[in-house]
């Protein structure tokens, strides 16, 4: 957070009263830890869809992004501020302890969040490229035929090469995002 926001515009966003307020995010990861001071009063709603016996983030990933998205900087005295630090978000637990979900889990963390009417649905997460039509990127199509959400989807971590695309970051309706480096 000390480079890719400045990287994307962000700061300059915030200047101009651009910090994601009245945005919702749904943040679909191993949960957020609530408590970080960054994101203590950026959460509104927490579900948790594995087997995980609470919503807690013991892996660490889903607070990592929910902070690059919404995270105050309150914990750095706003030296690591996420890009819209006004942002509202839904905390949707749908990798368990261990960083695995099933497509299962996912899709209905997606069905959640579409339902809560989140603006937007983060997906830092994805699996190999078949010949089928993976479950979950026909969920993605489907849902966002059917709402105004947009999802964002991480691309993947195998890249650069052709066909380094992971699943859902293939589908058509997706916003898929890969490394800045």
């Amino acid at each position: 957070l000390n480079s890719g926001p400045a990287r994307i515009g962000a700061p300059a966003a915030r200047e101009l009263g651009l910090d994601g307020e009245g945005v919702t995010v749904a943040i679909l990861d191993t949960g957020i830890d609530a408590t970080h001071p960054d994101l203590a009063d950026r959460v509104v709603a927490q579900v948790n869809f594995t087997d995980a016996p609470d919503i807690g983030d013991v892996v660490g990933h889903g607070t990592h992004v929910g902070s690059t998205v919404a995270g105050t900087g309150a914990a750095s005295d706003g030296l690591y501020t996420g890009v819209a630090p006004g942002a509202d978000l839904l905390d949707v637990k749908v990798l368990n302890d261990d960083g695995y979900g099933f497509d299962s889990e996912i899709i209905a963390g997606m069905e959640w969040a579409v339902e809560q009417n989140a603006d937007i649905v983060n997906m830092s997460l994805g699996g190999f490229v078949t010949d089928r039509l993976p479950p979950i990127e026909e969920a993605l199509e489907r849902l966002s035929a059917q709402s105004d959400t947009l999802f964002v989807v991480a691309a993947g971590n195998e890249g650069p090469f052709t066909a380094s695309l992971s699943a859902p970051g293939t589908a058509e309706a997706a916003l898929t995002v890969g490394a800045l480096d």
